[in-house]
């Protein structure tokens, strides 16, 4: 779920750099406003200079990424853009309660350990050589991903890890263990990247995506199955390119089948599940089953109805089936007698993040309500010429790389809106340039800061540096292609939008 970049962040970066980037956001926005004149959208010239602002600030994360994302509230109701009452709910709208219900019961995993318990059942039946069982590993960290945060993820999977790799260093030759070693690692940190991809709730992008659909597109906006009608076989594929890429290094490892018994030691120590992982096993599944057969399938020769079209009145959606299902774990008690999430649960709630999501929302609304989209637009008429595969080949480029170093989120905030005024413009389908931009920036593989997986991994001191470029480079040219490929060759099969 929630992925934000760990390194070069707000308390990291040299003041210097700061400061200018401080000054640069407004002096960009004032020059805006000043030199540019658009007549038949005289609203646009401020609206541009107020997102080129917000681009620098969130790119640079030169002050917290929320603050930046409260913008809008002011500047937008002050530049006659849009008032400050239409604003706001664009901060608490359908989508954020999406992310909100699906952390919560994240959340609700983690506390009951639920987690665990299924990264160690997957990976005690995996453990014959080191390739399988890093393909358990690989395969549960991929899973666990597209429920919860990559971040909790990785560090469950690297805590499992560290006991094994550290006993194979001690067992066998130091240099080949130690590339093993690094091998392993890698594999945890971007499965947990990849596996953001398979559900709408894996990964902050993924949910930007779907807010500007509904902004710029509303009758083409994917449902939670339709989402992961690519989105599962993008995993797929994601971790096939991971083995070929890093598996070569783990075949040529000796290894004896009692190398893996920690694994079911550590599984029998867990004991028999308890009635709060049950209780949240039942939460999560029937939450996944709603969600995907809320809206049914409705395409040429086939009309399969979706649950919510039996209700009396409409309007329910997935926000709304993850608020019901988490506010259940409130009131479900396990042995203890304590409900399974407290109060303390929403002061838990990654609430920048919240922000961050709000502000992009506003964004894209400001540039709607503007003209600024349409004069975009105009300017990208020349793209008409540019067929479809090349456009979504060029948009995977841009943003794969972009999102090395940058915040995935802020980075899709951006450039989401500008795409789909593109799309629009020039007559390309809106849906597959948006989707590869979202799936490309869930492809950060070749730098510690490109996201928390990957500073997790680098943490531990099993993986140099030139390891992890060497191996990034390698994914982020062939996922260029393969989301590219992907989404191409899907795209027609999602029903809602054909």
């Amino acid at each position: 779920m929630p992925r934000l970049r760990c390194g070069a962040t707000f308390d990291g970066r040299p003041v210097n750099s700061h400061t200018f980037a401080r000054l640069a956001g407004p002096a960009t926005a004032l020059i805006c406003v000043s030199l540019i004149d658009i007549p038949a959208q005289p609203l646009a010239a401020a609206m541009l200079g107020i997102a080129l602002w917000m681009a620098i600030w969130w790119i640079s994360e030169c002050v917290p990424l929320a603050l930046t994302s409260l913008i809008p509230l002011v500047l937008f109701p002050l530049f006659g853009i849009t008032t400050g009452k239409e604003i706001a709910p664009l901060y608490t709208n359908s989508i954020i309660f999406l992310f909100i219900g699906g952390f919560l019961i994240a959340q609700a995993m983690e506390n009951v350990g639920l987690h665990k318990r299924i990264a160690l059942s997957m990976l005690s039946r995996l453990h014959a050589s080191p390739l399988q069982l890093a393909m358990g590993f690989a395969a549960a960290t991929a899973f666990l991903s597209m429920w919860i945060s990559n971040t909790a993820t990785a560090m469950l999977m690297v805590t499992i890890a560290l006991p094994l790799l550290k006993r194979l260093m001690e067992e066998h030759d130091a240099e080949e263990a130690r590339a093993v070693a690094a091998s392993f690692m890698l594999i945890i940190a971007y499965a947990a990247n990849i596996g953001g991809m398979g559900t709408p709730v894996g990964s902050p992008p993924n949910l930007v995506f779907l807010e500007n659909m509904r902004i710029s597109a509303p009758d083409a906006v994917p449902s939670f199955l339709e989402w992961m009608m690519i989105g599962i076989p993008m995993v797929i594929v994601g971790l096939v390119v991971l083995f070929i890429v890093l598996g070569p290094k783990l075949a040529r490892l000796p290894w004896n089948r009692s190398d893996g018994r920690e694994l079911k030691d550590s599984l029998l120590a867990l004991g028999q599940m308890r009635i709060e992982e049950k209780l949240v096993a039942g939460v999560l599944g029937l939450t996944a089953m709603l969600w995907m057969t809320r809206s049914g399938i409705q395409s040429e020769g086939l009309n399969i109805p979706g649950w919510a079209s039996l209700l009396p009145y409409k309007g329910v959606d997935d926000g709304t089936v993850a608020i019901f299902m988490a506010s259940l774990l409130f009131l479900l008690r396990g042995e203890s007698k304590r409900s399974i999430l407290g109060r303390e649960s929403f002061s838990r709630l990654p609430w920048d993040i919240v922000l961050l999501f709000g502000g992009g929302f506003a964004l894209a609304y400001g540039m709607q309500q503007s003209g600024l989209s349409f004069w975009i637009g105009e300017q990208l008429e020349f793209l008409k010429a540019v067929p479809l595969p090349l456009m979504m080949l060029a948009v995977a480029v841009v943003i794969i790389f972009l999102t090395e170093i940058s915040s995935n989120t802020a980075t899709t905030q951006v450039m989401l809106p500008i795409l789909a005024a593109a799309s629009l413009a020039s007559g390309l389908d809106i849906t597959s340039t948006l989707l590869v931009a979202t799936l490309s920036a869930s492809c950060a593989f070749m730098l510690p800061v490109a996201t928390p997986p990957n500073a997790i991994i680098f943490g531990t001191g099993l993986v140099p540096m030139q390891a992890m470029v060497k191996a990034g480079i390698r994914l982020n040219l062939i996922f260029i292609v393969a989301v590219t490929g992907l989404v191409y060759l899907i795209r027609p099969l999602l029903p809602a939008i054909l």
